[in-house]
């Protein structure tokens, strides 16, 4: 079995002259919907061993010169003081782009299963179980949370059961075969990760700031939530894209907007029950015409 410090030749050549790529493991979540086989993986809980995924998908990532690894415990820090009673108020993209992570990879158990083969050998009824452990490793770009590589991977482990032998698999056991299904991600990783680095540093990226008269309200970008406002120097592409505000109680302001340098947009919110005095008032202090009863947003180059 190849280890870790083999496998992980993500970026080669070119790539590893380049800055490695920062990146931020997000978590791992159990899509099995079952209990390990009572024969084999009962004695580990699915819920534990789902929390093994993200130390272990450290493990193999650290001292990789393709990778800087940004301190997991800072970004959870981030989310944290960005969550109040209603929920985070910022999304894991936001902080990603807090602390300069280039890439976001999040997880999944796939399926934890036991094929059995059952035979006869000298009068004696024998099974042969293989247990398959199965993980899928995504990894997102930190600036638009589009999904840019994405594998699997799995380990076998081979037990005999006879009537006088039973075998049942334990946690070191079940964390040894995650390590194996992981290494076995991450070198279908390697090419697509070392052409994205390519990508990441070659396309134009602006800052945005985005402000509202109604602070705070919710910011979407391209249907992926951003934040809330007052929102800063948030990393965007250039090109065309949807800006979506909204706020309980006032309209949605939805734009399609241009990007090509650093902008500071200001949102002017109109509430959902408004006197017709009010409108005039709100439409009046816009600076780009309305559309559709919609006042227009006032867009600077930021200093």
């Amino acid at each position: 079995m190849n280890t870790p410090s083999v496998v992980l030749a993500l970026v080669a050549g070119a790539a590893l002259a380049a800055d490695p790529l920062r990146v931020v493991v997000l978590d791992f979540e159990d899509q099995t919907g079952q209990k390990a086989d009572a024969e084999l993986g009962g004695a580990v809980e699915m819920k534990a061993l789902t929390q093994k995924c993200v130390p272990a998908l450290a493990r193999a990532l650290a001292n990789q010169p393709e990778f800087a690894l940004v301190d997991r415990r800072e970004f959870l820090s981030q989310i944290a003081r960005e969550t109040t009673a209603d929920g985070p108020q910022v999304s894991f993209l936001r902080v990603a782009q807090i602390v300069n992570a280039d890439l976001v990879l999040r997880g999944a158990i796939q399926a934890l299963s036991v094929g059995k083969t059952a035979v006869r050998q000298g009068g004696y009824n024998v099974d042969f179980s293989t247990l398959t452990l199965r993980v899928g490793i995504e990894a997102l770009d930190a600036v638009d949370g589009s999904i840019v590589a994405a594998a699997t991977g799995a380990a076998q482990k081979q037990v005999r059961q006879t009537e006088n032998l039973q075998t049942v698999l334990g946690e070191a056991e079940l964390a040894a075969m995650l390590d194996e299904a992981i290494a076995a991600v991450l070198p279908q990783l390697r090419s697509v990760l070392a052409r994205r680095a390519e990508v990441v540093r070659s396309r134009p990226i602006a800052r945005l700031n985005v402000r509202t008269s109604a602070d705070p309200a919710l910011v979407e970008i391209d249907g992926v939530l951003v934040g809330t406002t007052p929102l800063e120097n948030l990393r965007v592409y250039h090109g065309d894209h949807t800006l979506v505000v909204g706020r309980a109680g006032y309209r949605d302001i939805r734009k399609r907007i241009r990007i090509d340098r650093d902008l500071q947009i200001e949102v002017p919110m109109i509430r959902t029950e408004l006197t017709a005095d009010e409108l005039k008032e709100v439409l009046d202090k816009a600076r780009v015409n309305a559309i559709i009863g919609e006042p227009g947003l006032t867009i600077l180059p930021l200093q």
